[in-house]
């Protein structure tokens, strides 16, 4: 009967608890939703494993009222976030589209997850990804997006240039795989060879972290769209859509922006022809 009486008491104490945690959660329910439901959830587990008694009923009759008002407060904070992070694009003449829990503006894929209270941010599709457990506050969301566009854009190019060092990634690919001119291969293995021909002579002589120069996928498929953007590919370039299943592997296909509207495509392969 002691231990019963213990037992009864601690549980109750962290009842007690969490209603304090849940009331002061409550004082902005349009922030916190998600918050309240997770505490709701706590309490109810608890409740359940009560001993019947006068209270434990007026307890799991509050936490069903609550829930009604926490689905409320969640489908607020919902379209309050949209239209907030929506707001702050269109000052920059962005638009969003798409419906919860997956936005798209310009390059970049937003997944919001309410349960954590949490967004993710892709490059393309979801598949490239660029930031993860962003808050879900529309100032947080925005900026990381800007901040990684701004800096994508000072990438310099010279579309001759590009064009010349892909041309000697190939030619590369070609030797190492043991392949004629003009066939083709697959784009990501000449990509990597791009990046070879890019390092400084400094990273040959010393091979370490420092001296590498960095280039992501993301880095890479932006040099590609500039570079179709740029008319260049008509100097004997092809490149090959991936089919369906290749699209899911890493090695064999990476998607490139056809616009900034979030349209693009996924390539396997390419070749240049001959002159």
């Amino acid at each position: 009967m002691v231990e019963g009486f213990k037992k009864l008491n601690k549980e109750s104490a962290k009842v007690v608890k969490l209603i304090e945690r849940y009331s002061k959660l409550k004082e902005k329910p349009d922030q916190n939703a998600y918050l309240m439901e997770k505490s709701l959830n706590f309490i109810f587990d608890i409740a359940s494993n009560l001993p019947e008694f006068t209270l434990k009923n007026l307890l799991l009759d509050w936490i069903n009222r609550e829930k009604n008002e926490v689905e409320k407060a969640k489908e607020e904070f919902r379209f309050g976030l949209g239209e907030q992070i929506k707001a702050l694009f269109q000052r920059e003449n962005k638009v969003i589209r798409g419906q919860f829990p997956v936005l798209r503006v310009g390059f970049y894929t937003i997944v919001l997850n309410f349960e954590f209270g949490e967004a993710t941010i892709f490059f393309g599709p979801e598949i490239e990804k660029i930031k993860s457990k962003v808050p879900l506050e529309p100032v947080a969301i925005h900026d990381a997006i800007e901040k990684f566009d701004s800096e994508l854009k000072k990438i310099k190019f010279d579309a001759n240039q590009f064009y010349q060092d892909l041309h000697r990634a190939y030619n590369n690919c070609l030797l190492l795989m043991g392949k004629t001119p003009g066939e083709k291969v697959l784009l990501v293995d000449v990509l990597n060879q791009y990046v070879i021909l890019k390092q400084p002579s400094q990273f040959f002589i010393d091979p370490r972290k420092e001296n590498y120069r960095e280039f992501s996928r993301v880095t890479l498929a932006y040099l590609i769209y500039l570079f179709k953007k740029s008319g260049f590919e008509r100097n004997g370039v092809q490149f090959y859509i991936a089919n369906f299943d290749a699209t899911t592997d890493r090695k064999k296909a990476i998607w490139i922006p056809d616009d900034e509207e979030g349209g693009g495509t996924y390539y396997s392969y390419i070749s240049f022809s001959e002159k």
